[in-house]
């Protein structure tokens, strides 16, 4: 079905949806009550309050490109893990290989998810930042509000956020004893139960207790017998927080979480035969002496290169956990505010994929990783209003991380590789980074006018990485030993805002942004890159924010440029996934988000982008990547979505909702190279793909049952989440290696039935 058919099938349902809403209006009871409440007052769009600046504002008035959703829109919208955000915000992809998060906004990110490497979008749940991206796509619940950051977060975020910044914010305790549960089944056996309560101990003492469970056969079909099916979920988590007042001006947040996801995990599948083979079916063997022989031994290998089938032998499984404890000091002292964020976080993660993708006993990869963290962040802020001649804030924090990573790599074609360089059978990668960071960071806005506002703010960073790495010893010349660096910057931020009108906002900006440099850990990691350099960003960007016909449009407008320069990205070569800098990049582009509410039954909103994201001249491995697209960065992407409520009699109320998203095709490396089998080296295209979710909500008079049936992605199209080479294969042109892949969910659907108390 193409997008004409797609589009109109989404505005028949809708269509009809109206015309009951239409003919059947709403009795002037308690159900009308409880629809105007929940689309606010006169069916207006919600005013939505963010902490993006460190401090309560309204998004409308906030002079950054800022997408936040609260719990209520989230779960309208079926949001129940980080790897639905592509959905709801421009510029943003989200990928993933099990619970390691590939993340990427206005064309920023970073593949390198070991220790030695930092990602390219700061992730920040409850005000701690997450250095890992590992367990951060896990199942979200009892959300409060995201907030999604575009764009250089320099000056208050600090290092790591070239690209932009990720807030997870989750509800905490209350005032009143209240809670909720929901339990939901669905296609491929699934089956999930969450569930929340909040529990005033005293007037000064409230807890917030929250749990789920969840379990999912896979959606990718293993043809071997007694292989295990992949992209399966078994995850489990809790959550609590105390809150502690002993006195009105001093509160005292302590908080705790843990995650775990086990299963066989998103294991990827193989998309295009090794070298060699001209079927599209026969696996050939890599271009390594003496190892194309032992593959075939006269029987050819057939894999399944149908998206959702695998025909692999050996056990794969992936397991994760995240932990973070957390405590938030606040302390009102009448003319400022001090605030403390104290934490220690721990990720730990470890699977074993089958590398050869085919049932023989060829290569079996086992992978272990952990990594634990302590932060502390120090703030000073002014209570003055947002409205207030002047505000400013004064903050200092300090990062320490250590983490561990573990390769190992078995089976008869690492055998031959270990063999031709005289080492026993198979070879492993072992190694650990510690990293420490500290910086002062301040800004302040001035009010020369009523409707004029001047910001500045600056930050000083400092970083320091040391490391261990017993990486295998080939030829060239590796490192094996420890290994460091540290580096230091300011980054800094420029911006002035008028407010045309009381609902229209103008703004511009000038801001730095700095990531910091790292160290390669890799099957042979080159003497000449075993360290590599910071990325730094210049970006500018002038925005509009406007809510105009008494709050029932509202329309933001974004156009930025930004010039990236030592842009870090990640390479797989001969010796392994190394990191490297590319001398510079230019991304530019433009981003729009509107909510629309005509009526009080019917919404729409939507956000599109286009990203223009391109290297600058330069050779890289002997290629030039001069006007090839930075990996990962769609140039299009369009999310539409519309409810309809409508009443129903002696029941309460119904609303249908229909969400469309649009991105066109990815390239996955920066070579950009889009031939197909069997043209050596291959693809490392993905193709553009449409996504449609439809969700209906059955709603009790007294807003306590709430019934949902869902389907997502409704026309089962094949989504690609991921595209590389196979583990140990060269990514380089005249390499060798199998392209292999993780595709996004196919068609889902189920039932979800929940309870407020």
């Amino acid at each position: 079905m193409n997008i004409c058919n797609r589009s109109a099938f989404i505005i028949l349902m809708l269509s009809t949806s109206s015309a009951m809403a239409q003919t059947a209006p709403f009795p002037e009871d308690a159900q009308a009550d409880a629809a105007a409440a929940a689309q606010g007052a006169g069916g207006q769009i919600e005013e939505i309050v963010v902490t993006a600046q460190k401090r309560a504002e309204n998004i409308q008035r906030v002079p950054i490109a800022i997408s936040a959703l609260g719990g209520e829109a989230l779960a309208n919208k079926g949001f129940d893990s980080l790897a639905t955000l592509t959905k709801l915000a421009p510029s943003l992809q989200l990928s993933n290989y099990g619970p390691i998060a590939f993340v990427t906004m206005r064309g920023i990110g970073n593949e390198n998810t070991t220790a030695g490497g930092d990602p390219g979008v700061a992730f920040h749940y409850d005000g701690v930042y997450i250095g890992r991206p590992i367990g951060t796509l896990f199942s979200a619940f009892d959300t409060e509000r995201v907030e999604i950051l575009r764009g250089p977060q320099g000056t208050l975020y600090g290092r790591n956020a070239t690209g932009g910044s990720i807030n997870y914010i989750t509800r905490k305790p209350g005032d009143e004893l209240e809670g909720h549960v929901d339990v939901t089944a669905g296609k491929y056996d699934m089956w999930r139960v969450r569930g929340a309560v909040n529990l005033p101990l005293s007037d000064a003492v409230s807890t917030r207790i929250v749990a789920f469970r969840e379990k999912r056969d896979g959606f990718t079909r293993n043809s071997v017998p007694g292989g295990t099916d992949a992209n399966d979920a078994n995850n489990w988590g809790v959550r609590g927080h105390v809150r502690i007042e002993p006195a009105g001006d001093f509160s005292i947040l302590l908080s705790g979480v843990h995650i775990h996801s086990g299963g066989v995990g998103s294991q990827p599948e193989i998309r295009t035969p090794f070298p060699g083979s001209t079927t599209g079916r026969n696996l050939g063997g890599p271009q390594i002496a003496g190892l194309n022989n032992y593959l075939v031994d006269g029987v050819p290998l057939v894999n399944d290169l149908r998206p959702f089938h695998e025909g692999k032998n050996s056990p794969e499984y992936q397991r994760n956990s995240l932990s973070i404890l957390s405590a938030n000091l606040e302390y009102d002292l009448g003319a400022a505010t001090i605030k403390s964020i104290t934490a220690y976080a721990e990720s730990k993660f470890s699977s074993q994929a089958d590398t050869d993708y085919s049932p023989k006993d060829l290569g079996v990869l086992d992978l272990e990783e952990r990594a634990h963290q302590f932060s502390q962040e120090l703030q000073i802020l002014s209570n003055a209003g947002a409205n207030a001649p002047f505000n400013w804030i004064l903050g200092a924090y300090y990062f320490r991380e250590k983490g561990f990573r573990q390769s190992a790599f078995r089976g008869g074609r690492y055998a031959i590789v270990a063999a031709n360089n005289n080492v026993p059978d198979g070879f492993r990668l072992a190694g650990d980074v510690t990293s420490k960071s500290y910086a002062f960071f301040g800004q302040a806005t001035v009010r020369p006018l009523d409707r004029w506002s001047i910001t500045g703010g600056l930050r000083y960073t400092h970083d320091e990485k040391d490391g261990v790495n017993s990486g295998f010893q080939f030829t060239p010349p590796s490192y094996s030993g420890p290994v460091g660096g540290q580096w230091e910057k300011v980054t800094y931020r420029i911006a002035t805002d008028y407010q045309l009108t009381d609902a229209i906002l103008a703004y511009v900006s000038y801001s730095t942004g700095y990531k910091s440099g790292g160290i390669n850990q890799a099957i042979n990691p080159l003497l000449s890159n075993a360290v590599f350099q910071p990325e730094t960003v210049k970006a500018m960007e002038a925005g509009l924010k406007s809510q105009l016909f008494d709050r029932r449009l509202q329309v933001n407008l974004a156009a930025y440029r930004n010039k990236y320069d030592d842009l870090q990205f990640q390479i797989l070569g001969p010796f392994g996934a190394q990191a490297y800098n590319a001398s510079g990049a230019t991304v530019q582009g433009v981003e729009l988000e509107f909510q629309a509410a005509p009526t009080s039954w019917f919404r729409l909103d939507g956000s599109g982008a286009y990203t223009d994201a391109t290297f600058d001249p330069q050779l890289v491995q002997n290629v030039q990547l001069g006007g090839n697209r930075v990996q990962r960065t769609p140039k299009w992407t369009a999310n539409v979505g519309g409810s309809v409520s409508f009443p129903i009699r002696g029941f309460g109320e119904g609303r249908l909702r229909v969400d469309y998203s649009y991105t066109s095709r990815i390239f996955y490396t920066a070579f950009n190279r889009a031939a197909p089998f069997p043209v050596n080296p291959g693809s490392d295209l993905a193709p553009g793909y449409e996504n449609v979710d439809m969700r209906l909500f059955l709603t009790t008079a007294d807003d306590r049952w709430t019934g949902e049936v869902f389907v997502t992605n409704l026309f089962d199209t094949v989504q690609t989440g991921n595209v590389f080479r196979g583990i140990g294969f060269n990514d380089v042109p005249g390499g060798g290696g199998a392209e292999v892949v993780t595709y996004k969910p196919p068609r889902q659907y189920g039932l979800r039935i929940g309870y407020k108390f």
